[in-house]
């Protein structure tokens, strides 16, 4: 409709409606009163613009009110409350004030802040009033008069104070909004920085983390007026589940019942879901309006739960739960609100993160203490521990004057069961024999491991005789086998008796003694044993003799001996083992096995290898000399392959002797090798270089592995006389015996068996493929300056086997 055709209808109806301005005017007064009665009235700003336009059709002759909101240019007036019923010819909800000259005119008086009339229909005229905060435009209150011929004199006027005190009503409630939310903000934030006090003294006070995950959830929802709190812990299992650590507010059942995960699925979208999977703050959640949270709507909103935040508990790159927190207000957690939370769950964070470092620290110097003070095995107490235990145990018997023992328990052959078992084995024997004493020791504090395979009991109150009766407990304790695994394992052991005051004063000498006791029970058969002092002297011989070893290398009392290997589809002698013997002066001929192990402990078994070398070198030159041709083996120890001189010294040794890389071989214990692999391996290369044959001597006792031995450049393995000797009684050891020479002919590698003593070991060796022999079966060790002679014996009595 043009704006003329407006205007005409406008005088149309006035022509027909000539006698209704004086009505018209009553209505707007009547307008404005009932307008300032709702402003006076009105508590929110939806509920005056309702009845406002309610109260102004209600009670005038008006047909119409309703009350637009103006955008910024007032291109559009938005329909925001109006009178019932809603008349067909009031206009649209949006009305589009476009650039139309009756449109134009409209928006230049509302701008202006004059009212405007307007053709509501074929039967009204609508008053356009605007509603101005100073010069800001809010919108527009419209009126829809009953006249066509539109408003009597001074009704707009009047209708237009109505509009102002409507405007002015508006903006008072604005403000008192505006007020109440910056109080309500406020007030949310004091309860945030309440409860991110309260908490930081919790963190401060802390000694336990589930404490301190109870202290944060009971503070969040006591101190800070939160509906429910609780803390979660992420899993990592395939559910992505979330444990339940903490919580305050609300019961488990609910918890429990919620099935939260943080992984993908449709209960990992709520607030803690996302806060753990994303690392990032999932806040203000409404219940009613989130879909996400649709499986928790209904329960929620019946305990009274209208909003929920969830913030990551992280450890630094890692996260480690969460921290939840529900609100009853819809509007819960505002950007300033939720900062101070953020920094509480930080905190809680970084407290968490604090005690865990004290824990382990805790833990560290527990375990520092432990390692210090228990074997690490069997938990008993150890060497050191048991010292300090004895100290005062020695005070309190002087201050009685009562006697107390001490009992070291050694148990035998344990080093071959590691040998012949391993380890592992060895150790679960160790913890059954610890178990068996604390079944008999009444004070299972007095128990202690002192060594390898050795236990201390320190008997407080007892004498001689209690000891005694003490010690055959325990070994009639130890009779029955040890399971390993599908073995039975039988268990022996030797006591040696120490008693205060006869044997000793201090804790060194007491524990020294018993321990020489138990060497005396050990060596006599008896089970346990009184200390005497024997022992002491043999420590004092062991000593001396060490120094007398010394000097016997350069005096000329070493003995080189030879022992002979032979083939077994022949009886075909193939070379000798170079042993050595000591030629004492006081103490007669001394054995390896008295000597050995004291040269490599007092680092003299260098010089005494040379000697044997120097002396095979030259034995082989002599047989050479005589028209024999006899490959001697020489044995390295572990410290010779360490040695960085060892390959100098060999090739000296044949440039001086002028020996051929066949004359002389070498034989390393496996045991020896596995000390060090790696320079063993570069060791065996460089001697393999030198032309001579490398053997692996007793072979099976240490634990090289198949890929080590694949890598040694060795050209035969000597199978230990263990295995060997018990070959024909022990199906274990004939087992290994079988398989080791097969595994040795599959890698190319000649086998000698060690410790053949008789006819019937020879033939089942021969029968199961072995290559060569050693033992007493061909001969005892003999001197090597009766080799010759031997072996032409031999040859006359048994040319072949």
């Amino acid at each position: 409709m043009t704006m003329d055709e407006q205007l005409s209808l406008k005088e149309a109806m006035a022509a027909t409606h000539p006698h209704a301005e004086a009505p018209e005017l009553g209505s707007a007064l009547t307008a404005l009163r009932v307008t300032n009665a709702a402003v006076r009235a009105a508590t929110d700003e939806p509920g005056l613009l309702r009845d406002v336009c309610r109260a102004v059709v209600d009670a005038t002759a008006f047909r119409f009110a309703a009350v637009s909101h103006a955008d910024a240019d007032c291109r559009t007036l938005q329909r925001i409350a109006w009178s019932m019923p809603l008349l067909d010819d009031v206009g649209d909800e949006t009305l589009v004030l476009d650039d139309s000259p009756w449109c134009a005119a409209a928006r230049e008086a509302l701008l202006a802040g004059r009212p405007f009339l307007a053709p509501a229909g074929l039967a009204s005229i609508l008053a356009v009033l605007p509603l101005r905060d100073g010069t800001q435009l809010l919108g527009a209150l419209q009126i829809a008069c009953m006249r066509a011929d539109g408003f009597a004199v001074g009704s707009i006027d009047l209708l237009q104070e109505a509009a102002n005190a409507l405007a002015y009503g508006m903006v008072v409630l604005r403000k008192a909004e505006r007020h109440a939310a910056v109080e309500e903000a406020l007030r949310r934030v004091n309860r945030a920085r309440k409860t991110l006090s309260e908490a930081n003294r919790a963190l401060v006070r802390a000694t336990e983390e589930q404490g301190l995950l109870q202290d944060i959830s009971r503070i969040i929802v006591e101190e800070g007026g939160y509906r429910f709190a609780w803390v979660g812990y992420a899993q990592h299992d395939d559910a992505k589940s979330v444990a339940i650590m903490a919580f305050h507010g609300i019961d488990r059942e609910f918890l429990d019942w919620q099935r939260l995960t943080w992984g993908e699925g449709e209960r990992g979208h709520g607030a803690t879901g996302v806060a753990i999977r994303t690392g990032q703050p999932s806040i203000g959640r409404s219940i009613r309006k989130d879909e996400a949270l649709a499986p928790w709507r209904d329960e929620d909103l019946r305990r009274g739960i209208a909003a929920v935040s969830a913030f990551p508990l992280r450890q630094g790159d890692e996260v480690l739960g969460n921290l939840t927190i529900a609100a009853t207000e819809e509007d819960a957690f505002d950007e300033a609100e939720a900062n101070l939370l953020g920094e509480l769950a930080d905190d809680l964070s970084f407290g968490i993160a604090t005690l865990r470092l004290r824990e382990r620290n805790r833990e560290a110097q527990e375990t520092i203490k432990r390692m210090a003070e228990e074997d690490a095995l069997t938990g008993l107490p150890n060497r050191w521990r048991l010292r300090m235990r004895l100290v005062a145990e020695i005070d309190a018997a002087m201050a009685r004057s009562g006697p107390l023992a001490l009992l070291v328990l050694g148990l035998n052959h344990f080093p071959e069961v590691n040998e012949t078992l391993g380890y592992q084995q060895g150790d679960l024997m160790l913890c059954e024999v610890a178990a068996r004493i604390r079944r008999v020791v009444q004070d299972a504090s007095g128990v202690a491991r002192v060594g390898e395979s050795e236990f201390a009991i320190l008997l407080p109150h007892a004498d001689a005789a209690a000891a005694s009766r003490a010690a055959q407990r325990l070994l009639t304790e130890l009779l029955e086998p040890v399971p390993l695994g599908e073995i039975m394992l039988d268990v022996s052991g030797s006591i040696g008796i120490a008693v205060f005051p006869g044997h000793g004063a201090e804790a060194d000498a007491l524990i020294r003694r018993a321990n020489v006791a138990m060497h005396q029970a050990r060596q006599q058969g008896h089970g346990h044993a009184l200390y005497t002092g024997g022992r002491d002297r043999e420590c004092a011989r062991r000593l001396a003799l060490i120094g007398d070893l010394h000097r016997a290398i350069d005096a000329g009392q070493m003995r080189l001996y030879c022992q002979p290997k032979a083939r077994l589809a022949n009886g075909e002698l193939c070379g000798v083992e170079a042993l050595v013997r000591w030629e004492h002066p006081q103490r007669g001929t001394l054995w390896p096995n008295e000597f050995i192990s004291l040269a490599e402990h007092s680092g003299l078994i260098s010089p005494l290898t040379d000697w044997v070398m120097q002396a095979a070198f030259r034995q082989s030159y002599v047989w050479r000399q005589e028209g024999l041709s006899v490959p001697v083996a020489v044995n390295l120890s572990a410290r010779d392959l360490r040695d960085p001189k060892l390959i100098e010294r060999v090739r000296n040794h044949f440039a001086t002797w002028g020996a051929d890389a066949g004359d002389i071989q070498f034989e390393l214990t496996e045991s020896a090798l596995m000390q060090d692999p790696q320079g063993s391996l570069e060791c065996l290369h460089r001697l393999k270089d030198l032309g001579s044959a490398l053997f692996i001597d007793d072979f099976g006792t240490g634990y090289s592995s198949l890929a080590y031995l694949q890598k040694l450049p060795v050209d035969a393995i000597k199978i230990d006389k263990s295995f060997v000797q018990d070959m024909l009684s022990n199906n274990d050891s004939n087992v290994i015996v079988r398989s080791t020479i097969d595994l040795a002919h599959d890698l190319d590698l000649e086998v000698v068996a060690e410790g053949v003593e008789d006819r019937a070991g020879w033939e089942h060796l021969s029968a199961q493929g072995c290559d060569v022999a050693q033992g007493y079966v061909i001969s005892e060790p003999i001197r090597a300056e009766a080799f010759a002679a031997w072996r032409s014996e031999r040859a006359r009595k048994t040319p072949t086997h």
